[in-house]
Formats: C-alpha cells, structure tokens, sequence
C-alpha cells in the first residue's frame, strides 16, 4: 500500500477552507489532475455522500466515484474511491484541519493501493503524487489567502 501527506498553513478561517476543500465544485479550480467534479448526491454532505469526478490521470481522461466516509464539519473529512480508476486499485484519503496562528493548519494524508502489475511503483507513485499534491494545496492557499 502506498501512502503519502502533505501539511500545509492556510491564512483562512478553518470553517472558510473547509468549506473550499470540501466542495468538489472547486476542485477543479486547485487541483491540477481534475477538469470537473460535483455532487451526485442530493442531501447535505455528509458520510455516504458521493460526488463524480473527470480527472486527466497520466495523460487520459479518467471518471471516478468517490464517497465520503467521515465528516466532521470543519475539523476533518475521508473519502474513498467507489470506482476504480487505472492505475489505481483502491484510495482513501483524510483532510485534517486545525486552527493555528489565526490561520488553519491543514494535513493530507492519503493511502493507496496500485493494480497489481503496478504494486511495484507504490513507491515512486506516492513520491509523484506527494509533489503534485504539494503544489496543488498551494494553489488552494494562494486562492482561499486571495480572498
């Protein structure tokens, strides 16, 4: 299983960038790999809402279901993929947000499981997506510090 986390401070209220994180409207807005997402569920969010995504994953366009497993409005929230997307098998991931200097420290960590002809990358995989991710949260904190 591979795994990587990315720690990062946000000049924002915890309830403001939990409210951004969360909403997979915006992600496509921070997140280099995504071209669109949304809410495929009609309640509330919350645990065992679902959203779609359309994401270009090395160079192919991908679609995926994910759903959220934990959700604790602004302090944390999972989600795991319901439908698998090549390469990968399985993921889950958690966002974690506390309050820091009148800011929000925010910790990302995901785990994740290749295909098994691929099992072998984990590694290389997670050192890729921890850089990618990286810059990604920074784009997040660049837009939410923007106001």
């Amino acid at each position: 299983m591979g795994q990587l986390a990315i720690s990062v401070f946000i000049n924002r209220s915890q309830q403001d960038v939990f409210d951004f994180l969360s909403d997979p409207a915006n992600l496509s807005k921070w997140s280099s790999a995504f071209e669109s997402a949304e809410w495929t569920s009609n309640d509330t969010p919350g645990i065992g809402s679902t959203y779609r995504v359309s994401a270009n994953l090395f160079g192919s366009r991908k679609e995926g279901l994910f759903e959220i497993v934990q959700w604790d409005c602004p302090n944390c929230y999972s989600y795991k993929m319901n439908a698998r997307a090549f390469p990968i098998e399985r993921m889950e991931s958690t966002i974690t947000l506390r309050p820091k200097n009148d800011g929000t420290q925010v910790n990302f960590e995901s785990q994740f499981e290749l295909v098994s002809a691929l099992k072998f990358a984990e590694g290389f995989f997670a050192k890729v997506g921890e850089k990618q991710d990286g810059k990604n949260f920074n784009v997040a904190k660049g837009l939410l510090e923007a106001g």
